[in-house]
């Protein structure tokens, strides 16, 4: 079978790799500018924003074949951060892969989107977290009242470097229980990684230490639902806590019988 032909990005991070990888290594570290050297002993053109290129692999793109190959039968390489301008390349137990479910129940919202909102999204991640936001669906989600506090929050973490969040609330429950919530917003081909919310945990807890946190992923899904989901990581995974499908619609759309069995539905989760 003839060798699939990888893209730049791949052969400049196959070449970073090759020149640290020993057979049996779990980690392999190297700094950003290694990406530089290996366009250039490569002889292809520099990447122009170097983060684009880990963000890729993180949520896009396939990794390069020499890493692949030297991940054993049930373990998966990961980018992680490893300080300022440091990353590191981890083994890891191979990953459920985090997909909308399509056999889950949608819930229709009355739309409250301002329609000047609603006539410019353009149907990114910003659009998308615009859309939650506008329609209370964290609160919805979680049955708490939550705010948002800051949107595209660039931080860092102790021991892993710069961090990113898509978007930060804060929320308090019916007990008085304060919580952080860092949302990730995921559009098109997208999907949920370790890494990512690895990297959400460790910046809440770091800057809110004294509040609970609870990582949410947003995603856009079939026929214009956004699902949500709340996540933890457990045992080197990334594991659904709870997921919910949500469909905005104008109030007409909502029928006598859907309400009827939203009612049925809360019955069934009291206590």
């Amino acid at each position: 079978m003839a060798k699939r032909k990888e893209n730049r990005y791949q052969r400049i991070l196959g070449w970073v790799f090759e020149q640290h990888y020993r057979e049996g290594d779990q980690s392999v570290e190297w700094i950003r500018d290694e990406l530089d050297q290996g366009a250039d002993a490569l002889g292809v053109e520099r990447v122009k924003n170097l983060g684009d290129l880990i963000y890729s692999f993180r949520y896009r793109y396939e990794l390069p074949a020499v890493i692949l190959d030297a991940a054993p039968e049930g373990m998966q390489w990961v980018i992680r951060g490893a300080g300022t301008a440091k990353y590191r390349l981890d083994l890891i137990p191979a990953q459920v892969r985090i997909r909308p479910n399509p056999a889950l129940t949608v819930t229709k919202i009355p739309d409250a989107t301002p329609e000047i909102i609603a006539a410019s999204a353009l149907g990114d991640e910003q659009a998308l977290l615009a859309l939650v936001r506008y329609n209370r669906l964290i609160d919805i989600f979680l049955g708490v009242a939550s705010y948002s506090l800051q949107n595209h929050l660039r931080t860092t973490a102790k021991g892993i470097g710069q961090v990113e969040v898509d978007e930060i609330y804060v929320a308090v429950d019916r007990h008085g229980r304060q919580f952080i919530l860092p949302v990730q917003a995921k559009g098109g081909t997208d999907e949920i990684g370790i890494t990512q919310t690895e990297q959400d945990i460790a910046a809440c807890s770091e800057k809110w230490p004294t509040m609970v946190c609870r990582p949410i992923s947003v995603q856009f899904g079939e026929d214009g639902r956004i699902a949500v989901f709340e996540l933890v990581v457990q045992d080197d995974q990334v594991r659904v806590r709870r997921e919910a499908h949500y469909k905005l619609v104008p109030a007409r759309d909502i029928s006598a019988a859907d309400l009827e069995s939203y009612g049925l539905d809360a019955g069934a989760d009291a206590p």
